[in-house]
């Protein structure tokens, strides 16, 4: 029986449930913490993880698997964001999809609220190098803020020290974030709002001048007509500056953005201009020095790297930092791949099928487990409402009585080992994973075989993995395997463990064929154990090398041919029983 507060602990079985459960894919090993729009990829990590590091880890599936489901990267790489604007993109998409998927799953919005809180609450946040970035930091606090209401205060505090340096500009910004709490529906939303932001932070950085009215024009005016020229004329006569009334805007003048309460089809970009002139002006701007603009034009140039870091970049770092500082102790996962397969020969499988007879025959009824089945109309035990009628007959049964019964609820993965080091071995491997498969099918047990390592990687990895018969399929005799690579036990168990928590039976045995050592004991050691811990069963079946019993010693059967399977998977299966039922 699968433990589940034991697979809450284990960070490759947690990033499978998740995975699972957002319906993506997740991939663990390496030490790079990204997304690719399609995979979620973590590092390896440590074996033991305190608490802070697997909230953030699962916090990071959940943020990243959001970008997963409703991301639009097409959209997002046609386009063609400025680094300034790829930011501010970010810091709302990230708010978006968040929404998103605790709309769906409704235990995320505690991870993320805890996660915000714990990277953004603190008050020791070190002071930009750039004085225009803390305009960037209160944007993120004023975003977050909307959900983590404990941000109020370092919020508050950047939006003073921003209305200090650059007077004006929060006001522009928020008439857009009051559109985007409300009408942020897609990633081409979010792109144009930021859009919006950074055009904001243009107009402020780079405002257009108020030019003098031409004597020309002046004199073309129609002095009846009260138009722009006469208007502008009396401007110039009142202000001998030649600043003129503000909300009298020639063409060509920066357009103030949108109130939350303008029609959001007034223009092109779905913003309307308020109606009681430009924001920016009434805020003071016009009385900004030279140096704050120059901060900000700084801002708007900026690469990517000199801009704060958004959500997914801070725990992809500290992610990344944890991994590279524990590579001694590590938790990596086996990829993916395939394997050419060929089918055994007709000597092959005769003698297999007599060794497959012989364990049969044994087997019996000695793989079974204690499955629940309900007993209907009982005299005591759990109300069945569904059974009341019974009362109007005066019929005591209205009880139901949770019985055991005896019945095969096992499943069985098979797990060979196809190194370099099987070459004269693999033959006498594939005929016994054959023979115990077809064994256990016909005892109405659930079976796989996998063979690790798969295919080499692009990057030159033999940690792969390649599945030549799943869980539910038939067990065929497309066995003969080729051997080449490492052997990967570790990682490859992790794998199969990810792949047995979704199989329905209670209780899950892991058999390894193999004849040598893994190439990282440590690695393959930890997997055992975390593996037990969560309630697998794991066996080791030596094929003629003792190795495998330094690694599982009471758990391990060495056998040199095939007249030795039967009673040695015997053996094995016996003490499993035997073990289970003491």
């Amino acid at each position: 029986m699968i433990d589940t507060r034991a697979v809450m602990r284990s960070l490759p079985l947690v990033a499978s449930v998740l995975g699972r459960k957002y319906g993506v894919k997740v991939e663990m090993g390496g030490t790079d913490a990204y997304t690719d729009g399609k995979t979620i990829h973590l590092p390896a990590m440590p074996s033991e993880v305190p608490d802070t590091l697997l909230a953030m880890v699962r916090g990071f599936l959940d943020h990243e698997a959001g970008h997963v489901r409703d991301t639009d990267f097409t959209a997002l790489q046609e386009a063609r964001l400025s680094p300034i604007e790829m930011h501010v993109w970010n810091t709302l998409e990230d708010w978006r999809v968040e929404h998103r998927l605790a709309a769906l799953f409704p235990g995320c919005r505690q991870n993320f609220d805890w996660l915000i809180a714990h990277l953004f609450g603190s008050n020791d946040r070190d002071e930009p190098a750039e004085p225009a970035a803390n305009i960037l930091n209160w944007l993120l606090l004023e975003v977050r803020s909307w959900d983590v209401l404990s941000l109020s205060r370092q919020r508050d505090s950047l939006a003073r020290q921003v209305d200090r340096d650059f007077p004006g500009i929060r006001t522009k910004i928020e008439n857009v974030l009051k559109l985007v709490r409300t009408k942020c529906m897609s990633t081409q939303d979010a792109i144009k709002y930021a859009r919006e932001i950074v055009r904001a932070l243009d107009q402020y950085a780079n405002p257009v001048s108020q030019p003098e009215p031409s004597a020309e024009s002046q004199s073309q005016a129609d002095p009846s007509a009260g138009g722009p020229s006469e208007s502008s004329a009396r401007s110039a006569q009142s202000d001998p500056d030649g600043q003129g009334d503000k909300n009298d805007r020639p063409e060509g003048a920066d357009d103030p953005l949108p109130d939350e309460g303008q029609d959001a089809d007034a223009d092109q970009d779905g913003l309307s201009e308020p109606d009681d002139g430009d924001v920016l002006e009434s805020s003071g701007v016009g009385e900004v020095s030279e140096h704050a603009r120059e901060h900000v034009q700084s801002l708007l140039g900026a690469s990517e790297n000199a801009l704060p870091q958004n959500l997914g970049s801070i725990l992809a770092s500290v992610l990344k930092e944890t991994s590279r500082d524990s590579v001694q102790s590590s938790i990596a996962v086996a990829i993916q791949t395939s394997k050419c397969t060929g089918p055994l020969s007709g000597d092959d499988i005769q003698e297999a099928r007599k060794a497959c007879n012989a364990l049969r025959s044994r087997l019996g009824g000695l793989v079974q487990t204690k499955v629940l089945a309900r007993a209907a109309g009982g005299r005591r035990g759990r109300l069945d409402t569904g059974q009341l009628h019974r009362l109007a007959v005066s019929d005591p049964r209205v009880f139901r009585i949770k019985a055991e019964r005896t019945g095969i609820d096992t499943a069985v993965h098979i797990l060979l080992d196809c190194s370099g080091s099987m070459v004269r071995r693999i033959h006498l491997a594939c005929q016994a994973c054959y023979a115990v498969a077809s064994a256990l099918e016909a005892s109405r047990i659930n079976i796989a075989v996998t063979a690790f390592p798969g295919t080499q990687t692009p990057e030159g990895s033999y940690s792969t993995i390649a599945p030549v018969i799943r869980h539910g399929q038939k067990v065929n005799p497309n066995l003969d395997l080729s051997p080449a690579g490492g052997t990967p036990m570790g990682e490859a168990l992790w794998w199969v463990m990810q792949e047995m928590l979704t199989v329905k039976e209670n209780r899950k045995i892991i058999l390894v064929v193999t004849d040598g050592e893994p190439d990282s004991i440590t690695s393959a050691t930890q997997a055992l154990d975390q593996g037990r811990r969560a309630g697998f069963e794991i066996y080791g079946l030596g094929i003629v090398s003792q190795s495998v019993g330094d690694l599982m010693p009471s758990k391990s059967k060495v056998v040199g041919s095939m007249t030795e399977l039967p009673g040695a998977m015997f053996s094995l299966l016996e003490s499993a029983v035997l073990q289970d039922k003491a």
